[in-house]
């Protein structure tokens, strides 16, 4: 009970600091792939884009770690993602992050030419960004993987594996102080 009695304190001292802040992300991206013959830029059918709901508890001044899950909506890289990232501002508006992003792959079969592989891939992110306003920031992050992976298998009759590089994306990220 006491644990408990603590734990809740603490929160409510973190919120009447005004610590947490929580909000959501908006991506677009691209993905670079590699494909027995060369690499390129993942061909898809739609616009890249994702979606988080975001939770960021400020340590220090210039130092918060922020939590993340969410999904990517396109169909040849479709799944949940979930992650924590720490963002670091050397200078006031402008911040560099690093985190980790799992994203879990939801395969299916979605014609004689497109084949989309079940698997989960653990991502490394590393990025720059700008505080624009109070609640809205600007990042641009590169994302590798830990493994290569194989996401998508195209062709009509001989099937090629497309085996995730990396991804850039460019992300609006709006959270508000609880």
């Amino acid at each position: 009970m006491e644990k408990i009695t603590l734990l809740i304190l603490y929160f409510c001292i973190a919120v009447s600091a005004q610590n947490l802040k929580l909000g959501f992300d908006f991506e677009i991206g691209t993905i670079r792939i590699s494909y027995p013959g060369g690499k390129g830029i993942l061909s898809v059918s739609q616009l890249p884009l994702s979606g988080h709901l975001n939770l960021c508890y400020n340590v220090i001044e210039y130092f918060s770690i922020q939590g993340k899950i969410g999904r990517s909506i396109v169909t040849e890289f479709l799944g949940c993602e979930y992650g924590i990232n720490g963002k670091y501002k050397f200078y006031k508006p402008l911040y560099i992050g690093c985190g980790y992003l799992i994203h879990s792959n939801k395969g299916d079969y979605y014609s004689n030419q497109l084949v989309v592989a079940t698997t989960t891939i653990n991502i490394i992110q590393l990025g720059i960004g700008v505080d624009i306003f109070d609640f809205l920031s600007i990042g641009l992050d590169y994302y590798v993987p830990t493994s290569k992976k194989v996401i998508v298998w195209r062709g009509l009759f001989e099937k090629q594996p497309q085996t995730f590089e990396s991804m850039i994306r460019l992300g609006f990220n709006f959270g508000w102080d609880l």
